[in-house]
């Protein structure tokens, strides 16, 4: 994915290519003298202070900042931070780091082929109060994940000021900022001026290089209106961006009068392919901030997204912190629940840096890679298997495009790019990793066939393009492979493991069991359909070659590979989970013991992304060794910078910045590790233990085959509840220690603790047409 010891990536500029109408409305309204709202603090907005600016220097805000709340959904501070660990907000439409000068929406890029990038929009929600007459005594700076909205609070002599900041769950075309002046007292001195002044500056930052804005006509609202298209394409075939920004250029000042309480005012940023919705858009946030709504409503759809899957630990306030703000992060990029019902959009997909990053030559520009498949998509799909299909629809939408890839490769089927934006077709600056890297493919097939054991989805298969995904990645596979007659078995040359420090190499044991899973896939997808398979697939995956090493008893990485050669990242031990290759315990031990240090020396660069040691953890709790389990569980998640819990790609602090790549990885070894799921094509099984420290351990609204379930584990038992299942779900059974027990809606069964259990349909799945 990025740039190892030998090849150094392409710069990365300019991108977008997109036919979408960009309408952007900003206006303040004055609300009631209603003072419930949330609490904020003075703006400090630097000029220039970009969060593409910190990169191989690393972060320091581990030394600098603290959180100081206790409770483990919320993350507060005294002060605002540096770029590397600033929060966002977003609602998987658009997003921005809060305070900075930039907002991204969903699929819009800027630039020609591999100079693809998010494409920069001036934030109207930058709003900055540069001064106030009244005298300072603090301030809190305050990301409540379980309601998604940043706020700050201002502690003055006179007045609180708060200042809240949300990206709208249910209104997604907006983002929300809102300013309260509340008085502390109602008394007033004869005479005395008790107005109190706020200066106001929208800190909208240099003009975008990414669209030729010029101004427009005043809008219906009375609101300025600029125009204008991105200046690139992606490809010669998509054309540029139309672009409408709206907004209500915002007063000098605003003030609470000595007539009044408190006051809160609203501003109001719509955006939105059409000049049209984000104008309706816009006329819907003002009504409900006039009615009072506007924030409730919000709140209420996070509080309702929470209540259907969170992970809750005690005695442990970090880890707790730590589960929460990945699951707020990675979701804050997905759209909503139900978008497709209330207002649709087509994700284009989950990249590295969340949607609040990818500008400029930074944060993976915004790009789609196998992170999406492999690292953030499973902890979704096991809570919220409606946002999971989301993102396989960004695959299955550009399928056209990965036909037309691999035709242009001499290749049949369906060949993903490496990195991917909107067309779909490659945007990966450095052509070696498109070239080599093709256990994307895969780890999208692996996607899928787990979003098909979760949900028995057949209208995805027969009526979304899934059947067509599935044949047409294990036809690209049955295509790459060729036979080997001296080795009796197909091969599969000329590749990049995801150890990217090895480039072009033959048989990589990574990639060769992934096709597999892909070649295999279609014969498991074909019951729900009713279709049929050509046997050569089957034939290609029985006899494909697992290179292994008899003398040493575990899998080298590729055909070639000598023990204790440094590596990137997790490679090898994947197969254990996520693949679940099967293999003797042994064999598994050594893979976990070799590719972690060998000879006294690191073979896993200690330095590499985010998700490795989590997945070495899952390993050694497979096995039962839960004390080394226990030491990497802890280093997994050591790239949090504070207060506000963003991640950064290595424990440094450089890279990547809000590296939803490593949150996945650490939300998998919570949940596959400590919870010990897997997701098999006929059951889900389980095995919990208790993660460090912690003498409770609850997973809520789990959802498998449309059933709703949560878990409770204490030093002893596993409490398991059906809480709800929808009309057409399948009765689920309960296994364990021989016995089968039926799950009925309402009624607790348990099961001890650390014992293997399996949740498994009453009936398999039957076809009915």
């Amino acid at each position: 994915m990025d740039a190892d010891q030998t090849v150094t990536m392409a710069i990365y500029t300019k991108l977008v290519c997109i036919i979408i109408l960009i309408s952007m409305t900003t206006a303040y309204i004055s609300d009631r003298d209603d003072a419930s709202d949330r609490i904020a603090k003075n703006f400090p907005y630097k000029p220039g202070h970009k969060p593409d600016v910190l990169r191989a220097g690393g972060c320091l805000c581990n030394k600098k900042y603290k959180d100081v709340s206790s409770r483990p959904d919320v993350f507060e501070s005294p002060e605002y931070t540096d770029v590397c660990c600033q929060p966002t907000v977003g609602n998987g439409y658009i997003a921005t780091v809060v305070y900075s000068d930039s907002i991204f929406m969903n699929g819009v890029y800027n630039g020609k082929d591999r100079t693809s990038h998010r494409a920069r929009i001036p934030s109207t929600a930058n709003i900055a109060m540069t001064h106030m007459d009244v005298t300072v005594s603090g301030n809190t700076y305050r990301l409540d994940t379980s309601q998604g909205l940043f706020t700050r609070i201002i502690d003055a002599d006179t007045c609180t000021i708060t200042q809240t900041v949300y990206a709208h769950q249910i209104l997604t075309r907006l983002l929300i900022n809102k300013i309260t002046i509340k008085r502390k007292t109602v008394l007033f001195e004869e005479g005395a001026a008790n107005n109190i002044t706020v200066t106001l500056v929208n800190a909208m930052g240099p003009k975008s290089g990414d669209i030729n804005f010029s101004d427009g006509s005043m809008g219906l609202s009375g609101e300025k209106v600029m125009k204008g298209n991105t200046t690139e394409a992606e490809t010669d075939s998509s054309g540029t961006i139309p672009v409408y920004l709206h907004w209500t250029h915002l007063p000098d000042t605003i003030t609470l009068s000595d007539s009044k309480t408190s006051q809160t005012w609203t501003f109001i940023t719509s955006i939105s392919h059409t000049d049209q919705e984000a104008s309706d858009m816009y006329e819907m946030g003002i009504k409900h901030a006039r009615d009072g709504t506007l924030t409730s409503m919000h709140t209420a759809a996070w509080k309702d997204k929470w209540s259907k899957g969170h992970i809750d630990v005690d005695n442990n306030l970090p880890l707790a912190k730590a589960i929460y703000g990945s699951m707020y992060y990675i979701m804050s990029s997905l759209p909503p629940l139900n978008y497709t019902e209330n207002y649709p959009f087509q994700f284009y997909g989950l990249s590295p840096g969340g949607l609040a990053h990818g500008a400029g030559n930074a944060d993976y520009m915004g790009h789609v890679f196998w992170d999406q498949a492999t690292w953030m998509y499973p902890p979704i799909l096991m809570f919220h298997p409606e946002l999971a299909k989301a993102m396989l629809s960004c695959r299955t939408v550009h399928l056209d495009a990965a036909k037309t890839i691999a035709k242009q490769a001499g290749l049949k089927g369906a060949k993903f790019p490496w990195e991917m934006a909107y067309s779909g077709f490659d945007v990966c600056p450095a052509a070696i990793y498109t070239e080599k890297e093709i256990h994307v493919n895969g780890d999208i097939a692996f996607a899928t066939q787990q979003y098909i054991s979760a949900t028995w989805d057949k209208d995805f298969l027969a009526k979304e393009r899934g059947w067509e995904m599935v044949t047409g990645l294990a036809d690209f596979w049955a295509s790459r492979s060729e036979y080997d007659e001296s080795k009796k078995a197909y091969v599969i040359k000329g590749v990049m493991p995801p150890d990217e420090y090895h480039q072009n190499v033959d048989n990589s044991v990574y990639t060769n069991n992934i096709a597999k899973i892909s070649l295999n896939l279609p014969t498991y997808a074909a019951q729900f359909i009713n279709a049929t398979v050509p046997k050569n697939w089957t034939n290609i995956a029985d006899h494909m070659f697992i290179v292994f090493d008899e003398t040493n008893q575990y899998h080298p990485e590729y055909e070639g590979y000598t023990l204790g050669t440094l590596i990137k990242q997790a490679d090898v031990i994947l197969l254990g989970f996520p693949l679940m290759v099967d293999m003797p315990e042994q064999i598994r031990k050594n893979d976990l013991v070799f590719y972690e240090s060998y000879n006294g020396k690191d073979v896993t660069d200690p330095n590499g992304p985010a998700m490795t040691w989590g997945m070495f953890a899952v390993g050694w709790m497979d096995l039962g060794n839960m004390t080394k389990a226990n030491e990497l569980f802890e280093k997994s998640f050591l790239n949090i910078q504070q207060p506000f819990k963003v991640w950064t790609e290595t424990s440094s602090g450089s890279g990547a910045i809000n590296f939803a790549t490593g949150m996945g990885g650490f939300l998998q070894s919570v949940l596959f590790g400590y919870g010990g799921f897997r997701l098999r094509q006929d059951r889900l099984d389980l095995n919990f233990n208790l993660p460090p420290k912690s003498e409770h351990f609850n997973i809520t609204g789990l959802n498998y085959l449309g059933s709703s379930i949560d878990f409770k584990a204490d030093s002893t038992n596993v409490a398991i509840t059906v809480m709800s299942q929808d009309s057409e779900a399948p009765s689920l059974d309960l296994l364990s220690n021989g016995v089968t027990k039926a799950l009925v809606i309402g009624k607790t069964a348990s099961i001890p603790l650390k014992s293997a259990a399996s949740i498994k349909p009453h009936t398999a799945f039957q076809y009915k047409g």
